[in-house]
């Protein structure tokens, strides 16, 4: 039994309704099992906090509560904002049967989810907010073009499969994009050895001569003549955020890929096939949450069943609440 501050007794067997497990990465494998927190618990409505054992309706505190909750950063929001670098993308939402997006920020060590109208520049202000200054590691999506190269990461994997595609085009298309192939290789290849020496002196000097054939390659491509059309915009792209190509070789914050985003919304991905999204906004803030919680605990390597047990803990005996931290 819990002692919550007015004296009643709350039962343990209460403390984590609302908790199930969901296997990440489109596995439903037990062994393979990803605890999230469920948007409500199975069966029931949204709608006010009851006790069901003494009948008493949380209404009256409810507004104080969510005002203060809204009114100070959540700790995983503030470990993501303080980082030297996020890496940040974006996938579908739906909220009542209409298309939603849901975007994360993510860092070695703590995630933030924020379900959004759409996925515009606007929204991206609105997750990082104005004083960040770190570095955004994303995909080439035109929502990141406002960024400055220089503070900015460009997803070498996505690269990867702009390349391919050109690779299978039309014989000056072809050509193009099996020699960036080529140059994308090396360039992993001098990445996964940086992993076993750490001199970041010997891999900007791997870096070197691939940085110099792939500039030649897309000046190449960049003229408007008729054998470059299909990937002439694709070549100035990249001549437009040169610097966010590189970022990686000389910060030690920055990895080549937008890897660690795209695994963070693994899961949520999987739990938006099998409950279609949420149905009010009520239920948008609290997947928000739920999924930072769950994502930080997976980063920290802590137990999210241990952290909610906390939680509820010290919201019954009107402690203050454990920070993700």
């Amino acid at each position: 039994m819990l002692q919550a501050q007015d004296g009643r007794r709350v039962p343990r067997r209460c403390r984590l309704l609302g908790v199930r497990a969901q296997a990440p990465g489109g596995s439903r494998r037990a062994d393979r099992a990803q605890p999230y927190l469920a948007p409500r618990p199975v069966g029931a409505r949204e709608g006010p906090v009851r006790d069901s054992h003494v009948g008493r309706d949380h209404r009256g505190d409810l507004p104080a509560r969510l005002e203060r909750a809204r009114r100070a950063p959540p700790s995983p929001g503030f470990l993501v904002l303080q980082a030297p670098a996020v890496n940040v993308d974006e996938t579908g939402w739906a909220t009542a049967g209409k298309g939603r997006t849901l975007w994360t920020a993510t860092t070695a060590t703590a995630a933030i989810f924020r379900i959004a109208q759409d996925r515009h520049r606007d929204r991206l202000q609105e997750l990082l907010g104005d004083e960040f200054a770190g570095i955004c590691c994303s995909d080439r999506w035109w929502a990141y073009n406002h960024i400055d190269p220089s503070n900015r990461q460009a997803c070498w994997s996505h690269l990867q499969r702009d390349f391919r595609f050109h690779a299978e085009g039309l014989p000056a298309q072809k050509l193009f994009g099996e020699q960036c192939l080529k140059l994308t290789s090396r360039l992993f290849h001098a990445w996964h050895g940086f992993h076993e020496h750490q001199d970041r002196t010997r891999l900007a000097n791997e870096i070197a001569p691939i940085q110099t054939e792939l500039r030649a390659l897309v000046e190449e491509a960049g003229p408007k003549t008729p054998k470059n059309k299909y990937h002439r915009g694709f070549a100035n792209n990249l001549l437009k955020i040169w610097p966010a190509l590189w970022t990686f070789v000389t910060n030690e914050s920055v990895e080549p890929t937008n890897n660690a985003a795209e695994r963070s919304l693994r899961g949520p991905v999987i739990h938006r096939k099998l409950s279609h999204g949420t149905r009010t906004q009520d239920g948008e803030r609290l997947t928000e949450r739920a999924l930072s919680a769950s994502v930080t605990c997976r980063l920290q390597h802590r137990s999210l069943y241990n952290y909610l047990i906390d939680l509820f803990t010290a919201h019954a005996r009107g402690d203050p609440l454990p920070a993700l931290t």
